[in-house]
């Protein structure tokens, strides 16, 4: 038994019928990972959503919001055969429903439907590019980036490099080592974004971090989710970037946007994770080209790991900075104001 990911055709056929093109076409790419990332993966789908609002119409003896709800149920289902859904994306579907679902039945369909439509495009402003840009705010108010810092970050998280942008641009001297770990290494497009913004770099596989990690003064990682706990779920790798940092006594901040928090509790990285593909795998020694071949062989390409709250010293998120051990409350605060939003609109 391999460890595979579900046959595509099998998928557009179970679906046909049922899914937007929209959709089908953002499921394609969302398994073949040419769109990767919290952010934009949340980003893509909702965008994706969009289009199927505006193309929807009513059957005949049912209701906007009972029928839209199930209708949107059916593209979620597709996205998740295609690749399992992110904590993002998850949390962004349960606010569209929640908005669908708080519709009055007597609102008119196009109506609703510019009210949904607007409710998707405010999410995305305040959720991820407002909650990005309070971060990066934030950790430059703090100072968490001074005069000859040398900066650590992993693979690559877009609000870190937004962070390593505007530090730049206020004219703070740093310099940045980026980490990469195969088979994907991300970190070389985070690696030629800060270049080409003029920023100097170091590049470094996680084999060689303890050599490397030396001269660090700070790390920066980014997060796929932060469980209630306080652990931080994100691309593997993450966690043995974060425990040889530990280990130097270095702190290791961890940005991370609200609507990432979850209240799932994970123990490891086995109890739940995304299987990523396995020919990139296949490719980086001969001796594994025809891995099918070998009848012993199973070749597991885990997407994510799991860093301990214990190693974290500092998350920031748009609404400040917080110990590891505090994600829970900042969780209690943002779902009381998404249900009292939800509720007023």
């Amino acid at each position: 038994m391999q460890y595979e990911h579900e046959n595509v055709e099998f998928a557009e056929n179970r679906s046909r019928g049922h899914v937007h093109p929209a959709v089908l076409s953002l499921g394609l790419h969302f398994h073949e990972f040419s769109i990767s990332g919290g952010n934009a993966r949340c980003i893509a789908m909702l965008d994706a959503f969009k289009k199927v609002i505006l193309d929807y119409t009513t059957p005949l003896g049912t209701s906007l919001q009972r029928h839209l709800t199930q209708h949107i149920s059916k593209q979620v289902d597709f996205l998740s055969n295609m690749r399992s859904l992110s904590a993002s994306m998850k949390s962004a579907i349960r606010k569209l429903k929640s908005v669908i679902s708080g519709l009055s039945i007597d609102t008119p369909d196009e109506d609703a439907k510019a009210s949904i439509y607007v409710a998707i495009e405010t999410y995305i402003e305040a959720s991820i590019t407002l909650a990005d840009t309070a971060i990066v705010s934030i950790a430059i108010n703090e100072k968490k980036i001074k005069d000859g810092d040398v900066v650590l970050t992993y693979a690559r998280s877009s609000v870190v490099l937004k962070l390593l942008h505007e530090a730049h641009d206020q004219g703070i001297k740093f310099s940045v080592v980026v980490a990469d770990g195969r088979p994907k290494l991300e970190g070389k497009e985070m690696l030629k974004q800060l270049v080409r913004a003029g920023i100097k770099c170091t590049y470094t596989l996680t084999s060689a971090l303890p050599f490397t990690i030396k001269d660090v003064t700070k790390v920066f990682l980014g997060a796929s989710c932060v469980l209630s706990n306080g652990d931080v779920m994100a691309r593997v790798g993450t966690s043995v970037v974060a425990m040889t940092a530990y280990n130097a006594k270095i702190p290791i901040i961890v940005l991370c946007e609200k609507y990432k928090f979850s209240e799932t509790v994970r123990l490891d990285s086995f109890v739940w994770n995304e299987i990523d593909q396995k020919a990139a795998m296949s490719q980086l020694h001969p001796a594994t080209v025809r891995w099918r071949d070998i009848e012993q062989l199973r070749l597991l390409n885990l997407f994510y790991d799991m860093t301990p709250a214990k190693f974290i010293t500092l998350i920031i998120c748009e609404s400040g900075q917080i110990p590891s051990n505090a994600v829970l409350i900042i969780m209690r605060d943002y779902n009381d104001l998404e249900t009292k939003v939800t509720l007023q609109a």
